[in-house]
């Protein structure tokens, strides 16, 4: 199956690897197991990539940050050479203190033991409640277990243990052909809910096995991260924990040190789709979420004022009661998009899968069973034209429900 085609200086394929996962990108082990921080589920996972790598990570813009991200940050400033990723799900490691920091920098001593590995090679990430401390003997019982049994075949087992409440894995992998050599790009990822566009609550691990130079990799991640994760929403609350790790070991031969390079475009291309399709399953898997709604909003005067009108619709509770119900309301799109500076409401136009429902701020005559028909599709699409630039960009968010309430106020039940 091809996902796209790129036609620069040679034809550029792109294909989806069914059942595509982290360990389809060769070089990368994984393990998972329960260690006993929940009730029953593996709550403990790690992550392999031996040799020579190039790391590079996004985090949580959120005051509130976890320990595990602030360590992060920490070991990606003084090293980009990273061999593991310890992870736990159960406890979040958040708003801990100087406790909380002390069991992340234990975790990763811990861990240099059993995969002998130098502390500098090593990250650690954490999803779950918050306030709670890590309990080191469960963690230490845990990492000693997923040591000796680390393997290629581990991927799905690995994305389904750094889930919380999700209902799903979220995993995908890519590989496209360039000069002879098979670049593969393929992750994991958990998250449903507390997902707001401004680095949507995930954590999301990336493998390729391109060999490119850091800072070129923080560009392209950083880009992609903007025009993906950045622009999704299930409920507008931002997480303590949020990090997208991307990874790169170098096992195909492809070198990327030059942004002039063919293969700069290729790459980020791929890195592009890969993060796309993981943060689109986030929203699909949405709390209780049973429509997911693409917001496009056309003829922004900039990127950010496009934005700022996706996130308003994106965030509004009314609305997304409204796609739960199956009720156009326009009327509620067009207040949250006048809670924007700025918006001419004279000018904006809002269409349904292509049919116009309000036109230059007011009622449009519409077919109406039509437009009922197309919000019983699990699929919805919204474009929003504010006939004011040339800035266009798409949010992409789902209904709230009946369901979404009763998972979350039953969130610390969880097993």
């Amino acid at each position: 199956m091809m996902e796209s085609s790129n036609k620069q200086k040679e034809d550029i394929n792109y294909e989806i690897i069914p059942e595509g996962t982290i360990t389809s990108v060769p070089g990368v082990l994984c393990c998972s197991c329960h260690c006993g921080i929940r009730k029953r589920k593996d709550d403990i996972s790690v992550i392999l990539i031996p040799g020579s790598t190039a790391c590079s990570g996004v985090f949580t813009k959120n005051t509130f940050a976890a320990a595990p991200v602030i360590i992060c940050r920490e070991q990606l400033a003084s090293n980009r050479n990273i061999n593991a990723i310890i992870i736990n799900s159960g406890i979040a490691n958040a708003c801990t203190g100087s406790e909380g920091l002390k069991n992340a920098k234990k975790t990763i001593e811990i861990a240099s033991v059993y995969l002998n590995l130098q502390k500098d090679n090593i990250l650690v990430s954490s999803t779950g409640r918050i306030g709670r401390q890590l309990p080191l003997e469960k963690i230490e019982k845990g990492i000693a277990c997923c040591s000796k049994n680390l393997s290629a075949g581990n991927g799905h087992n690995t994305a389904k243990a750094i889930l919380t409440i999700d209902r799903h894995p979220k995993e995908f992998a890519l590989q496209f052909l360039y000069d002879n050599k098979e670049i593969i790009t393929g992750g994991i990822a958990k998250g449903s809910v507390m997902v707001e566009p401004d680095m949507a609550t995930t954590l999301s691990f990336i493998a390729t096995n391109i060999s490119i130079s850091p800072g070129i990799l923080d560009g392209i991640l950083s880009e992609c991260v903007d025009d993906t994760f950045n622009c999704i929403s299930t409920d507008g609350c931002q997480s303590t924990n949020d990090m997208v790790i991307v990874i790169a070991n170098g096992c195909s031969g492809a070198v990327l040190n030059d942004k002039n390079s063919p293969l700069y475009g290729y790459f980020k291309k791929a890195l592009h789709i890969t993060l796309e399709n993981l943060s689109r399953k986030v929203v699909e898997d949405g709390e209780g979420a049973t429509k997911v709604i693409e917001i496009e909003i056309k003829k922004a005067y900039d990127k950010n004022e496009a934005r700022s009108v996706g996130k308003k619709i994106a965030n509004s509770v009314l609305f997304k009661s409204a796609m739960y119900g199956e009720d156009i309301n326009w009327g509620r799109i067009a207040a949250a998009i006048g809670s924007v500076d700025n918006i001419d409401s004279s000018n904006v136009d809002i269409y349904l899968s292509g049919m116009l429902i309000m036109e230059k701020g007011m009622a449009k005559d519409y077919d109406e069973a039509a437009a009922s028909a197309l919000l019983k599709e699990r699929n919805i699409k919204f474009i929003i034209d504010l006939n004011k630039g040339n800035a266009t960009t798409k949010i992409l968010t789902n209904d709230i429900s009946y369901e979404y309430i009763k998972i979350n106020a039953l969130y610390k039940k969880q097993k």
